[in-house]
């Protein structure tokens, strides 16, 4: 087999697809040919498993996004399942999700969205897929109020998800989709204090937001000398070493110098010991109350 394909199925779980051999320059006699050689065998329409192989969970999941091309990914509770979440039911098909038409496939479970950005989307041993924070916020019906605590409280504990990206996932979906998630609300409510389930403001003032909701305020303008380097941090938790700093799209004045500066700075920080949180114009409230919830939650 071609080097470049071979290293291709390595990487989707010993499979190709009908697409990509073509691609590639397999014409479809070229790829029947391969099949009756039995160096390809066809576990879904269009995608095939490589000689030798093992099928499995993982396998399966990657024939389905791979027999749409694609333009699909995991999703719901089969991406809770894969990341391990606790509680929820297991999943009888494949869940994918997709913005348009949903994917109709055998043994599948097709779920359509209107919204589905770069944010909510990740790779799981290298499965395209939904983030597990948009998954939990997917499935938040599937389970009663004080399961559904649990199952959060524990993915939360075991850093299989993080409450600002929670937060996040869950006030950019569109409005369709949250008349359905009152538990999520409620979830949110209970564990971000100052939380506002109706949504939140954009204007970012970071300090007035954290004094509003009760939380300790940080020392602004914090001062961190490392490797013979003097920084300063917009906000800092001196108890717990998480900080939040602003970061503007014009800052960098589209040059990449300053760019690689920052990623330079951002990494002394971190060897120093402090966590970063970077927020933006766009960053709402809620999720600098996320952000505070964590920073503070060993002193309180």
């Amino acid at each position: 087999m071609d080097p470049d394909l071979d290293r291709l199925a390595r990487r989707q779980h010993s499979l190709l697809a009908c697409w990509q051999l073509a691609a590639a320059g397999w014409s479809p006699s070229v790829v029947w040919r391969a099949v009756d050689a039995g160096k390809l065998f066809t576990i879904r329409r269009g995608v095939f498993r490589t000689a030798g192989s093992l099928e499995t969970q993982w396998q399966a999941w990657m024939a389905a996004v791979l027999a749409t091309r694609n333009t699909a990914v995991l999703s719901h509770l089969s991406l809770l399942a894969a990341f391990g979440f606790v509680l929820f039911p297991k999943p009888d098909k494949i869940d994918l999700l997709r913005v348009g038409p949903q994917a109709r496939l055998p043994g599948v479970t097709a779920h359509r969205t209107l919204w589905l950005p770069n944010h909510d989307l990740a790779r799981r041993n290298f499965v395209p897929s939904t983030t597990p924070e948009r998954a939990f916020i997917d499935c938040c019906g599937q389970l009663p109020e004080r399961l559904l605590d649990q199952a959060g409280d524990d993915a939360l504990r075991r850093r299989l998800m993080t409450l600002p990206q929670l937060v996040r996932s869950f006030e950019q979906i569109p409005c369709s989709g949250r008349r359905k998630s009152a538990p999520m609300r409620a979830f949110l409510a209970k564990r971000v204090k100052g939380y506002d389930p109706g949504g939140s403001e954009r204007e970012l003032d970071v300090g007035r937001i954290i004094k509003r909701a009760g939380y300790p305020p940080p020392a602004q303008q914090f001062r961190v000398d490392i490797e013979g380097f003097t920084y300063y941090v917009d906000h800092v938790w001196p108890q717990s070493l998480h900080g939040i700093e602003f970061e503007g799209f014009e800052c960098h004045g589209g040059q990449w110098a300053p760019f690689h500066r920052d990623r330079e700075r951002l990494r002394r920080l971190t060897r120093a010991g402090l966590t970063i949180w970077p927020v933006t114009s766009q960053t709402t409230a809620n999720e600098i109350l996320a952000i505070a919830e964590i920073a503070t939650r060993s002193f309180r």
